[in-house]
């Protein structure tokens, strides 16, 4: 018996070994690798749904775009978003996550009472500083290298929006550029060139009533600086 148990052991740590490691969308961390979940549950206020392509990266997206800071995967098919941790999970071999994913059988998606937990780099409590207007262009970048883009719906208060999407993916530094481009990145190139502020002289709206604002300019970047309270 004591063999079988050791041969049975062997194949789920061999099982567990041959997953692929999970790609983690939007600047999310691994928290822990793989934990034990209990009945009450180790997220705060957590909601758990059941996916039929249920995956480590699916989940982190589906619980970004519900507003929740953490994400776990658990049992192959769940996905569990919560506000934070309940106490300190107990921490669980790796091997015991041994449940391939149902979106990707390569992946790992926890076990039985076992879960991989993930959590938004989200920045702490604070405020964004204006740094000035830089000349932005392909031979003169303002931000360094990792440099994310995104463009808005709409461009209505787009240095607002801005910045709460940079701080929200984990970025300090957030600038605007021609009304449209806003740009997240974690600092300054050093050869950045900065300009007159008279440069960045695109506008983008505001809410009924408040007016307009510069957003940037042609490759002009207008950059804010986060500061932690």
């Amino acid at each position: 018996m004591k063999q079988l148990a050791l041969f049975v052991a062997t194949l789920f740590a061999l099982g567990a070994s041959a997953f692929n490691i999970p790609v983690i969308p939007l600047n999310w961390t691994t928290q822990y690798a793989c934990a034990v979940d209990v009945p009450s549950r180790v997220l705060a206020n957590v909601v758990t749904t059941q996916y039929t392509d249920n995956t480590p990266g699916s989940c982190v997206l589906r619980c970004d775009a519900a507003g929740f800071s953490y994400a776990g995967v658990e049992y192959s098919n769940e996905c569990h978003c919560g506000t934070g941790l309940v106490g300190t999970p107990a921490s669980a071999p790796v091997s015991d996550c041994n449940m391939a994913c149902t979106g990707d059988p390569n992946l790992s998606c926890g076990g039985s009472w076992r879960i991989q937990i993930y959590k938004s780099p989200a920045l702490p409590p604070g405020g964004w500083a204006l740094q000035g207007c830089y000349l932005d262009t392909t031979a003169s970048p303002a931000f360094g290298s990792p440099v994310v883009h995104h463009t808005f719906d709409t461009n209505l208060d787009l240095i607002d929006q801005c910045v709460q999407y940079c701080a929200h993916i984990g970025y300090p530094y957030s600038g605007v550029e021609n009304a449209t481009d806003c740009q997240c990145s974690f600092g300054l190139n050093p050869g950045a060139q900065i300009r007159s502020e008279d440069e960045c002289n695109s506008l983008c709206p505001l809410p009924p009533g408040a007016g307009s604002e510069f957003c940037g300019g042609f490759q002009r970047l207008m950059v804010y600086q986060f500061r932690p309270n």
